[in-house]
């Protein structure tokens, strides 16, 4: 259940991160490369809110120690993805919404498990009323 809200979450910075990458593309000229890890730092936030509200209640880290750690995971997953969209758009010349599309699956991935291994284990919300289960 825990995944499936977090894929809710991730979906909504996911489409936040590729409208982004896309108005930055398409609108202001921005090379691919230089895009994404702006639209990422969308995505990040949208997927923050969301994630911290409907899918993980706050462990025993303090809030600026688990927001700190959130955003080195991040960082590492912004790595990521720059290293596939490099790979998949300048290597392997794939159209770069398909690319993002294909980092997008390998990203919710790692952010999930390491998001969830480092900052919310052994806690979750059990249910849509939000109640919490150790």
């Amino acid at each position: 259940m825990q995944a499936m809200r977090y894929g809710v979450a991730a979906a909504a910075g996911f489409a936040a991160d590729y409208l982004v990458l896309v108005i930055l593309k398409e609108t202001c000229g921005l090379h691919v490369l230089a895009a994404v890890p702006i639209a990422f730092v969308v995505g990040v936030a949208v997927n923050y809110l969301v994630g911290v509200t409907f899918v993980f209640c706050r462990g025993k880290w303090t809030l600026p120690a688990e927001l700190s750690m959130f955003l080195l995971i991040s960082l590492a997953a912004m790595a990521l993805t720059e290293g596939c969209m490099y790979v998949l758009t300048d290597s392997l010349r794939l159209d770069y919404r398909i690319a993002r599309v294909l980092t997008g699956v390998v990203t919710y991935l790692f952010n999930f498990f390491t998001r969830r291994w480092l900052l919310y284990r052994g806690k979750k919300k059990d249910g849509p009323s939000g109640e919490m289960d150790s």
